[in-house]
């Protein structure tokens, strides 16, 4: 842990448009990922890793065409991985791994233009890859 921040992460930091990286790694953040922060323009780098994080990725992540690295891991997030994330032209990492996810790896990631790395299957032993 690098720092002991908690409580929820606010949604006004997607009020923030100028924004370009996200990084709450290693702390005690607790709650929902904010759908607001799926409306950052400029973000390219989301590290939200190593808290304590719950419910879904918010949809609205599939706005986020500069992105290119999100580190989601080592929270309780859970529902389904999004199959709205392929869609991303810039993405680089998708780090999903020790979640509490469900259902199946959406086929879609695998037509992600610019995906090398997927970190998904620790965090779900009852996924099935289709």
């Amino acid at each position: 842990m690098w720092n002991n921040i908690s409580g929820e992460i606010p949604v006004e930091i997607g009020n923030i448009t100028s924004l370009e990286l996200i990084f709450l790694s290693g702390n005690e953040l607790t709650g929902a990922v904010p759908e607001q922060l799926g409306f950052l323009p400029n973000l390219r780098i989301m590290q939200i890793d190593d808290n304590k994080l719950s419910g879904p990725i918010p949809l609205s992540f599939a706005n986020l065409n500069k992105t290119k690295h999100f580190h989601m891991n080592n929270n309780s997030l859970s529902g389904q991985i999004p199959a709205e994330l392929s869609k991303l032209p810039n993405l680089i990492h998708l780090l999903l791994d020790n979640n509490n996810f469900s259902g199946i790896l959406p086929p879609e990631l695998s037509k992600t233009p610019n995906l090398t790395i997927l970190y998904a299957f620790l965090f779900c032993p009852m996924c099935i890859v289709t």
